[in-house]
């Protein structure tokens, strides 16, 4: 598409949205070639692929590599180049995968009208790439992993049931922290139950295949127990991002047991809003309810959760932001997802401002704060798609789903 209709009718503010675009890019590639390996998680990656190329153990704690045994085989082709050229690479392919599925979600959401994609990629950047940003620096796979739930809705709403099932289930082999986006889009779509199975097997065997079934089985066995002590450490510690921390913070603890208790309770609750939405409103604002759901489920309860993590948060931020100035011109909301927004970008520095020597948790609780609005607009019956061109902007008092 040229550049000059990407940039028709948008006003200065989603302009400036799409030049933190160039700007991101810009400041990646300086600080890769300047500062190499600096800020960077993309080490640990090579070192995985590293053990694998020599058949050594591939953890040696909650630090380190932290992957599955598939990770590290398919990181293994980036051993024969340069470490700088790694990084440059590995962060490019992220950040034009990201782009690529906030494209994909907006011509989702708004029909692929013409001449809206700079308004909407312009209105979303503005939230979404700042919040991301450290995500796109550092180089991590949870800027894959929001990129591969964001394409998996709009595969569902495609009905590209294929190409659905072969990303969750790669993804799941690679991250199982994704198991929350993933249960609750194969359990809740019935062409995937049988889809996504064997693609998992087939995955899963990988390892096997090309590192011989005594060596890949032992590196799955050691990935549990690192993955267990990795969970453990993420209870017990103050220094992680997710809810129950916050009250670490504050001076009470909550038992592994009350927390496992609260988890599979607050997950049956979020597989039953998903599916109400599904029952409720056209498929495509269900997807949204479920990506927006799961990304807070995910981050809220994640025991590894770390702010860099709310990438996934932001995306959703950015696209309720969006909606509320394009599809409802609902102020009051976009003013509520803005300053959320402004929260989850600044919670580090509150976090310690407000209570000195913590780090982490604010933006659980931004994250709480964000689910308990999504859940009122969701039994309000706000819908996000399936609006015409006409009543996208159509005043407010002629829109049919109103405050």
């Amino acid at each position: 598409m040229h550049f000059n209709n990407i940039l028709k009718n948008t006003t200065a503010f989603e302009k400036l949205g799409l030049f933190l675009w160039l700007l991101a890019f810009v400041l990646i590639f300086a600080k890769v070639v300047l500062e190499p390996g600096i800020h960077s998680v993309v080490d640990n990656y090579l070192l995985g692929g590293q053990r694998w190329a020599d058949r050594v153990t591939l953890y040696s704690g909650p630090g380190g590599f932290i992957y599955t045994p598939l990770f590290a085989l398919l990181f293994t082709p980036f051993l024969h180049i340069s470490e700088a050229m790694t990084d440059l690479i590995w962060r490019l392919f992220i950040i034009i995968l990201y782009l690529y599925a906030l494209t994909c979600l907006i011509n989702m959401v708004n029909n692929r009208s013409p001449g809206t994609l700079g308004k909407w990629l312009g209105m979303m950047s503005i939230i979404a790439v700042p919040i991301a940003f450290s995500g796109f620096r550092n180089g991590q796979v949870n800027v894959i992993l929001t990129s591969v739930m964001v394409l998996v809705i709009c595969q569902i709403a495609e009905k590209r049931w294929n190409s659905a099932a072969l990303l969750l289930a790669l993804v799941m082999s690679l991250k199982p922290t994704f198991i929350v986006f993933f249960l609750l889009t194969t359990t809740l779509f019935r062409p995937l139950w049988f889809r996504v199975p064997p693609l998992m097997l087939l995955f899963l065997s990988l390892p096997m295949l090309f590192g011989g079934w005594q060596y890949g089985w032992q590196q799955y066995i050691n990935f549990v127990d690192m993955a267990q002590s990795a969970m453990y450490h993420g209870v017990h510690s103050k220094n992680f991002a997710c809810l129950f921390n916050v009250f670490q913070v504050f001076g009470l603890f909550i038992s592994d047991h009350w927390q496992y208790l609260i988890k599979v309770i607050l997950a049956g609750i979020t597989w039953l809003l998903c599916w109400f939405a599904i029952r409720q409103f056209d498929i495509k604002t269900a997807l949204i309810y479920l990506l927006t759901l799961a990304s807070c489920y995910h981050l809220m309860f994640n025991p590894r959760s770390v702010n860099t993590d709310y990438i996934i948060l932001g995306t959703v931020l950015a696209l309720w932001f969006t909606c509320a100035n394009h599809l409802w011109q609902n102020k009051y909301l976009a003013l509520g997802v803005g300053l959320i927004s402004l929260c989850v970008l600044e919670a580090f520095d509150l976090s310690r401002w407000l209570v000195p020597g913590s780090t982490s948790w604010v933006n659980p609780l931004m994250a709480l704060t964000f689910t308990i609005m999504v859940v009122w607009q969701l039994f309000n019956k706000r819908q996000l798609v399936g609006w015409t061109e006409q009543s996208v902007y159509a005043p407010q008092g002629n829109t049919q789903h109103g405050e």
